[in-house]
């Protein structure tokens, strides 16, 4: 199995240092400052298509979100996410979220990051769209939602039951540690085994 490996926001390919695949850059070739959820689904969806099959696209916080909007496209012949940011299905949609383009610190926006891992400026648009609610109806991939202690109940059960996915809790982990971690990188490997 090949593995496409996509970062959250805030981050960027660097946090799947050890994992074994090959690990995109969501900003690649944009402007950050105004760029949307769909520009991260299309550098999704435009490595994705480089890959050889069989393709497993993995998905950490907002890069979970741009790969479920991506699968319909690429058709891949596996999806896990990790803690993905929920879809409008399951979040809800707030139309009264107003967008606007710019950058913000994802250190301000969601705490430090861990010690040794390097932030950058994010899409100040993409987040107020994930605010507003992106709607993702449905996957007809084989689909694996890996969840920690810390969103079990925002990000975990729910989205695996709006899909009919396969689930994993990783007991004691923190959003940080699915993607930091080896535990939920060897459970991804066997799930594709």
């Amino acid at each position: 199995m090949n593995f496409l490996l996509v970062h959250g926001g805030g981050s960027g390919p660097w946090v799947f240092d050890g994992w074994e695949g090959e690990a995109l850059d969501l900003h690649a070739g944009l402007n950050v400052a105004a760029a949307s959820m769909l520009n991260y689904e299309a550098v999704v969806t435009g490595d994705a298509l480089l890959m050889p099959r069989p393709l497993c696209v993995v998905g950490w916080s907002m890069g979970g979100l741009a790969a479920m909007m991506a699968a319909h496209r690429l058709d891949p012949d596996a999806l896990a996410l990790l803690e993905p940011s929920p879809p409008g299905e399951v979040q809800g949609f707030d139309e009264s979220v107003g967008l606007e383009e710019g950058a913000y610190d994802p250190n301000d926006a969601y705490g430090p990051f861990p010690a040794g891992v390097a932030s950058r400026p994010e899409s100040r648009l993409a987040r107020c769209e994930r605010k507003r609610g992106v709607s993702v109806p449905a996957l007809a991939c084989r689909t694996l939602v890996v969840y920690g202690d810390e969103y079990a109940e925002e990000r975990g059960r729910p989205v695996a039951a709006l899909y009919g996915a396969e689930e994993l809790h990783v007991p004691g982990a923190s959003h940080w540690d699915l993607v930091l971690g080896k535990k939920a990188a060897a459970a991804v490997v066997q799930w594709t085994a």
